[in-house]
């Protein structure tokens, strides 16, 4: 029913933008609208039911052209979510394709979650299972599937990573935790091998190491610095590195029971030496070692390597889809 629903411009600032989302009702803490985003709000009478967020970038890898972006999606009801939807379409001009939904670019929250009876990841997008059915409704279809995966066994190790300490030994690899008390210096040597290593990646798009520091400085507090590993070669450089944290979402009696492997990652010269089933098992081996019980494999491409590593220990219990619209 949209007889009585209208739809109008918004600033992210208004109440009523953050009312839509605590009525869905989510784990996480909201994410900033990125500057210069064109807000929309779908109000029936005086109730506040959808909202969303629209920008734009030029030459996202592997999407040529102008890309539009809707994000920061929510609504209460499905009329109202097909009709905000489809009043993104028609605002965003000179369009080659619509993503949705993604909150201003992939190194920000995006993608649904498709509906699993497993509980929630800190760091997982959650939605409800309808807004599957709003962006079908809206004209989308899926344009990339994305997939985590969990370890339950940690007590036996990949044997694909028995050979990988004496082979980077030799190559005068050495693998160390990070250094808490050098936070900052670390964060730049992740974000040289980060740019580098997911350039490739769909719909990348190179953010300032100001914007990437902004991403990970709130993860500090939460980190055990033995999760995240860092594989330098003999002068220091930085070749590789996994970067995971304990579960705050999940705890049983007391503690936490899993922890999540958000990024893996490897320079370009670095690759073909095993090191990424090796930072992977170090994971594993680490996460046994500390009592836990399970280490989830987050959020990856399913046709990017870490599935390939992943899928030799792991298995899938939740899969996401990112939807596009093409004019």
């Amino acid at each position: 029913m949209t007889h009585d629903l209208r739809i109008e411009e918004t600033a992210p600032e208004d109440p009523a933008f953050a009312v839509v989302r605590e009525r869905v009702g989510y784990p996480l803490a909201e994410e900033p609208v990125p500057g210069g985003a064109r807000c929309l709000m779908a109000w029936r009478g005086d109730e506040p039911v959808a909202r969303c967020a629209l920008t734009t970038a030029d030459g996202l890898h592997g999407a040529p052209g102008r890309t539009g972006m809707i994000g920061h999606y929510e609504a209460t009801e499905r009329a109202a979510g097909v009709a905000i939807l489809a009043e993104a379409l028609r605002v965003l001009p000179d369009v080659d394709r619509v993503l949705g939904p993604i909150n201003g670019s992939t190194w920000a929250r995006y993608r649904l979650a498709l509906p699993g009876a497993a509980p929630p990841f800190l760091s997982e997008p959650t939605n409800p299972a309808e807004y599957v059915d709003d962006f079908t409704a809206a004209g989308f279809r899926v344009a990339a599937w994305y997939e985590s995966a969990r370890v339950t066994d940690l007590s036996t190790p990949d044997p694909r990573a028995a050979a990988a300490p004496e082979r980077l030994r030799a190559r005068g690899v050495a693998v160390r935790a990070l250094r808490p008390d050098r936070f900052d210096e670390e964060l730049e040597a992740l974000y040289a091998v980060t740019v580098e290593a997911f350039a490739e990646n769909l719909y990348y798009s190179p953010i300032s190491f100001a914007e990437f520091r902004a991403r990970y400085a709130p993860l500090r507090p939460l980190l055990d610095p033995e999760l995240v590993r860092l594989a330098q070669d003999e002068e220091g450089r930085l070749l590789g590195y996994v970067f995971a944290f304990p579960d705050l979402l999940t705890t049983s009696v007391g503690r936490r029971t899993r922890v999540v492997l958000k990024t893996l990652a490897s320079a370009q010269g670095a690759r073909g030496l095993g090191l990424g089933t090796f930072l992977s098992d170090e994971i594993r081996r680490l996460a046994h070692e500390r009592g836990y019980t399970e280490v989830i494999h987050a959020l990856m491409h399913v046709q990017n390597a870490s599935v390939g590593i992943s899928r030799q220990t792991a298995d899938v219990f939740r899969r996401y889809a990112l939807y596009e619209w093409t004019p």
